[in-house]
């Protein structure tokens, strides 16, 4: 049985500018840094491969983890649109959307679509408010306001 989220992790192609992304844009506390280990290949499925990693720790004990693959070199480019297969986004939770549109911007953040928030009208997510945008290597990242308490 599935009892919760550990971490989330994303491949990034220079770490120490993803670090710089999510530690002072997104305001995520570095609590780990790794140097490069080429041990893990096997479990990894990518034979050869070298690799290094940064783990973050936001809000209520959330952790996000950065991967560089040193070795084999990237097969891809900067990420893909949100409906390519495999693809996902990260949401994250913010008290006040158009204050942390408004900080993000000011550091850099082009947010897709604009810097407006689209605005649920009806069914049960209705009056959340919701920005798509993206990290250096383009996986898609969301800000999103709204009722969000869980059970």
């Amino acid at each position: 049985m599935i009892i919760g989220q550990e971490h989330t992790g994303i491949c990034v192609s220079n770490l120490d500018r993803s670090i710089a992304f999510y530690r002072d844009v997104m305001g995520f506390t570095m609590i780990k840094r790794e140097e490069p280990k080429a041990t893990r290949a096997r479990k990894l499925g990518v034979p050869g491969s070298v690799i290094q990693i940064a783990v973050f720790e936001y809000g209520k004990g959330y952790q996000l983890e950065l991967i560089q693959y040193l070795e084999p070199p990237n097969p891809n480019t900067y990420g893909e649109p949100v409906n390519s297969l495999g693809q996902v986004h990260i949401s994250f939770k913010v008290d006040d959307i158009e204050k942390e549109i408004e900080r993000m911007s000011k550091l850099g953040v082009e947010f897709v679509g604009g810097n407006d928030c689209e605005v649920n009208a009806e069914g049960p997510l209705k009056g959340w408010k919701w920005v798509y945008f993206k990290d250096p290597d383009g996986t898609n990242l969301e800000l999103i306001e709204g009722d969000l308490e869980r059970d």
